[in-house]
């Protein structure tokens, strides 16, 4: 006959090795779903200078022709990202601002929190990869500039003696 002590033990031995599964596949997806944003500027051109002088078998007179079309290059294309990070921090706050034209009292204030809370783990995003949470802005998108006076309190919702 079994004993208590094996099924018990079994069921652990189940248990973990499901975890540990569980653990390596959710570990893999997040890998490779992961966002891969571009390096910084200038780690950008060193890397792609390297690859093209080992690819192409490049003269050190080669890559140092090379070099400043590569840093054109590069910062043009981070000119562009700055430029359409702009333009979708506008859109969102307009979005935002449509949106909240549509509410009641009551779910302003739900909506507002809703907005704080994805700015907040988009800043702690930014944050994680050391870039700026807001590239080309000094605050972020919906927020006033640093040092415009405050925005006029919103009325308090209306109760009903209900």
């Amino acid at each position: 006959m079994t004993k208590p002590w094996q099924i018990l033990l079994v069921l652990v031995v189940i248990f973990a090795a499901g975890g540990v599964s569980g653990g390596l596949v959710a570990y893999h997806i997040a890998r490779h779903s992961a966002v891969r944003l571009p390096p910084p500027p200038d780690v950008w051109v060193a890397r792609d200078i390297e690859r093209f002088g080992e690819r192409l078998a490049l003269t050190p007179a080669q890559m140092e022709k090379i070099k400043p079309i590569v840093r054109s290059n590069v910062e043009e294309l981070t000119k562009l990202r700055r430029q359409s990070m702009r333009a979708t921090h506008d859109i969102l706050e307009s979005l935002e601002n449509e949106i909240m034209a549509e509410l009641t009292p009551e779910q302003k204030v739900h909506f507002q929190e809703f907005v704080e809370k994805r700015r907040d783990a988009w800043r702690r995003m930014q944050e994680m990869r050391g870039a700026p949470a807001h590239p080309g802005r000094e605050h972020p998108p919906g927020a006033p500039p640093q040092g415009a006076p405050p925005a006029p309190p919103q009325p308090a919702p209306a109760t009903t003696g209900a």
